[in-house]
């Protein structure tokens, strides 16, 4: 490729237009003894503006008459529009003549016959006169351009103006900047061509010819250096154009696209950052610009960057001002929504003016606030943004497709932990390879550039920004930084976000524990020691002292009113679980349609009236103690959840799609004898043995006599305060028939037994109100020993009965409700229950 480049010739070229071939001759003769350089000699305005168009001459030497039908002033109002300089010569010289002459700027005048030296003079101060004429012309149109270009912020308009005033210097059909910023490895293309009117409007360079060039582009400085890039000048016209084009996608776009034949490029050196510019101007004539032209233009490239350079600065400033307001609209964002699925169209309407998006979301967030739900994403439906669920995507109904995407979501993860950019091969690379971003480009129409940075939370890459545009190579190496930066933004909001979660959830539990302390306290139980001094419970305290430490699983049996809560209490308070709250809750008083809740919780609408998160007992008691009183009472479908709690370590909240792990330790009581539970089918075997771990037994108190007037001295006091009487003893009589009673109730009886005394009593030693009567060693032993049936048992063997004496009928007079004395739909509801059916006639 061999370009024309502006010759800096010495020599002096002269064009000789006369339309006397002799008096032609004599002219170049004295020229070529001076030194100088005769072009040509020329007859007629034709021939000379034919040999003009292929070397422009210094200086032409022209006749008033000439041959043909154009005359020299003609001639020379058309050398004026040229610049260039010429000098007439006449025979004769008419007012009228000189008057027309002087019009069209001629820089001299020679009358026939001519004297050397007079030519000489002549043509020298024609020179010197042109030469400064053409000085001053290039400062004004310096100026000009200066003026023109300086305050322009805005790159189409910028070009528009540039190509407008060049045009003044050099006709021109198409101008085209190129603009590369190596540090951001941006490379943008705004081309401006003259439409019918004369004016220049900007043109669409075909997209695979931009692509193309931005691919170029991108292998030269994978280099990683700019003198890998080629930086053309010059005049470029047929075989050395062709060659241009062999490499030069821009170039070859001129010639193929906009039939170009002729093209001059001017490199542009800037001061700001790492960049540089390329300026073409093209014109549809094989021959349409000259050494002449190259150098008119040259002279202003200067006044073109200092344009380019107030622009690129003034970009970066408004850059940098659109960030800092993007990263406030994401802060906003978070301070207003009230979850990640109403923040993200915010966060993405925000980041929209700097990023051209199509579709955005925040990879595995959700996992990170701990919720149930897709991670949160949006796509662009006009100005808008939208939510976009997975569900929306791809039909998870399906067990095996649900696999796959879990599997793609899964692989995705460790890509999210480097920032990348997928543009181009890169990205249709990146879209083949993994079903998510398969499935969302197809939903959306077609996805053609993305890009995805880590969001760190806590200094480690917990998250993912994800965004992605229709636009093919919608993003660069610079977009890729600015989302780095707004990832930042976004990580710290996040960690607010999760701070304030975490202080909402501690504050809830707080509450919540303060409501239950409440409610315990309300108990007034006293929970400082317990009461006795029998070997049984001596041996009792110790094993408590032995198990308390650890964290193993403690069973409590005994039974109705022997205080096994105390004994729970008591393993908790000498653990070193101490320092939180133990949590109580009592699996006969709950339906069962409520305990499974109230034991692990639920989620917001996963049934009717869940209108809010909760939390359940289990997670309420992590890192403390969950006392689980009457654990015979729970139904077998939970029995296999909390066998799970105890296996491992974790719950599932109803409507949760995600396991918890729970730190808790497990105290169950019962006044059951499990092992009958069991074998009746009622009680699961595998919990059973699960929580016997560690089995606590606490006695009646008809078996401890000795601890009974311990107990009755112990609750003396508290009675005493809470009538506001004074009691200071308790008469040998009563004392008598306490010791021998048998205490079916156990320490609740004999402690309402003196609450009973000391409210109806006058004198400040207690007197029972009433006589208990004594037993027998064998009265004592419970009935429950004597084979009773269970309740439901004899629930069904009445109603068989009632229904036999009634004839198999249920209403009526004389009917098995009325005999039994209970309504009749009453009856039939426990009928039902108990899979009781009569024949009916």
């Amino acid at each position: 490729m061999n370009p024309i480049l502006p010759a800096s010739a010495a020599v002096a070229t002269v064009l000789i237009v006369e339309g006397e071939l002799l008096v032609g001759n004599d002219f170049r003769l004295a020229l070529l003894k001076a030194g100088y350089e005769v072009l040509d000699l020329a007859e007629s305005g034709a021939e000379a503006r034919a040999l003009i168009a292929q070397v422009a001459p210094t200086i032409v030497v022209l006749d008033v008459v000439l041959k043909g039908e154009e005359t020299g002033i003609e001639l020379g109002h058309w050398l004026s529009e040229q610049h260039i300089p010429f000098v007439y010569f006449s025979a004769n010289r008419p007012e009228s003549v000189m008057e027309a002459a002087k019009v069209t700027g001629a820089f001299g005048f020679l009358h026939k016959p001519f004297c050397e030296t007079e030519l000489l003079t002549t043509l020298e101060i024609a020179r010197y006169r042109h030469g400064q004429d053409e000085e001053a012309r290039l400062r004004q149109l310096q100026m000009a351009v200066n003026s023109a270009l300086v305050t322009l912020l805005d790159r189409d308009q910028l070009c528009l103006a540039m190509a407008t005033e060049l045009n003044k210097v050099v006709p021109f059909r198409m101008l085209s900047l190129r603009l590369a910023l190596l540090d951001e490895l941006v490379f943008s293309w705004v081309t401006m061509q003259k439409n019918a009117a004369g004016d220049f409007e900007p043109v669409a360079v075909p997209m695979s010819t931009r692509r193309e060039a931005i691919e170029r582009f991108q292998q030269i400085m994978e280099q990683d250096s700019i003198t890998g890039i080629p930086i053309e000048q010059g005049l470029f016209t047929g075989e050395a154009l062709d060659q241009l084009c062999e490499h030069s996608p821009p170039a070859r776009s001129s010639r193929d696209n906009f039939g170009m034949q002729s093209l001059v490029l001017f490199p542009v050196k800037l001061k700001q950052r790492r960049s540089y510019a390329t300026i073409e101007l093209a014109c549809r004539e094989p021959n349409g610009f000259t050494s002449k032209d190259y150098k008119a233009v040259e002279l202003i490239i200067p006044q073109i960057a200092l344009a380019l350079d107030n622009l690129l600065a003034s970009e970066e400033i408004e850059a940098r001002r659109r960030i800092k307001s993007t990263e406030l609209a994401i802060v906003s964002a978070f301070c207003n929504g009230r979850d990640l699925h109403e923040i993200a169209p915010a966060v993405a309407a925000a980041i929209h003016p700097l990023l051209p998006l199509d579709y955005l979301t925040l990879y595995q967030v959700g996992e990170v606030l701990g919720m149930t739900e897709d991670d949160p994403g949006v796509y662009r439906q006009g100005s808008a943004f939208l939510p976009l669920r997975a569900a929306d995507v791809v039909d998870l109904s399906d067990e095996q497709t649900r696999q796959q995407w879990q599997q793609a979501l899964a692989a995705l993860k460790l890509r999210m932990q480097l920032p990348t950019l997928n543009v181009g091969e890169a990205g249709r690379t990146a879209r083949a390879s993994n079903l998510v971003p398969q499935r969302y480009s197809e939903h959306l129409g077609g996805l053609q550039s993305s890009m995805y940075v880590p969001i760190h939370i806590q200094g480690q890459p917990r998250a993912a920004l994800v965004v992605s545009s229709k636009i093919a190579y919608a993003y660069t190496e610079k977009d890729l930084r600015l989302l780095q930066d707004l990832s930042r933004t976004l990580g710290l909001a996040l960690e607010n976000l999760l701070a304030y979660e975490r202080i909402k959830s501690l504050s809830e539990r707080l509450e919540q524990e303060k409501s239950y302390l409440v409610e315990e306290l309300k108990n007034s139980y006293n929970f400082e020691e317990i009461v006795g001094t029998s070997s049984v419970m001596q041996a009792l305290f110790r094993n408590i002292a032995l198990v308390a430490p650890t964290d193993f699983t403690v069973l409590i049996t005994g039974e109705t009113g022997t205080g096994k809560e105390l004994i729970a209490r008591a393993v908790h308070n000498m653990s070193k679980r101490a320092s939180r709250t133990m949590i109580k809750i009592n699996c006969a008083v709950l339906p069962p349609q409520l305990i499974e809740s109230e034991l692990f919780g639920h989620e917001k609408g996963s049934f009717t009236g869940a209108t809010d998160q909760r939390l359940g007992k289990f997670e309420l008691a992590h890192g403390s103690t969950i006392f689980l009183d009457e654990i015979g009472e729970l139904p077998l479908e939970l029995q296999a959840k909390l066998l799970r709690v105890l296996q491992e370590k974790e719950i599932e909240r109803i409507g949760g799609k995600r396991t918890i792990l729970v730190d808790v330790r497990i105290i169950a009581a019962t006044n059951r004898d499990l092992q009958q539970e069991v074998a009746a089918g009622r009680f699961r075997a595998d919990l059973y043995y699960r929580l016997k771990v560690f089995p606590l037994v606490v006695l009646p108190l008809r078996e401890r006599p000795e601890d009974i007037m311990p107990l009755a001295l112990h609750f003396l006091p508290r009675i005493s305060k809470k009538l506001g009487k004074p009691l200071t003893g308790i008469t040998a009589a009563s004392v008598q028939q306490l010791q021998h009673y048998a205490w079916p109730g156990n320490i609740r009886e004999l402690e309402h037994v003196l609450e009973r005394a000391a409210i109806l009593s006058y004198s400040p030693t207690l007197t029972l109100a009433e006589t208990l009567e004594p037993t027998t060693v064998g009265s004592r032993v419970p009935a429950a020993t004597e084979g009773v049936r269970p309740l439901q048992d004899s629930m069904r063997a009445a109603i068989l009965t009632a229904l036999a004496q009634a004839g198999n009928r249920v209403r009526g007079s004389g009917g098995a409700a009325e005999l039994l004395a209970i309504k009749p739909t009453t009856l039939e509801a426990r009928m039902k229950k108990l899979g009781i059916s009569v024949a009916r006639e």
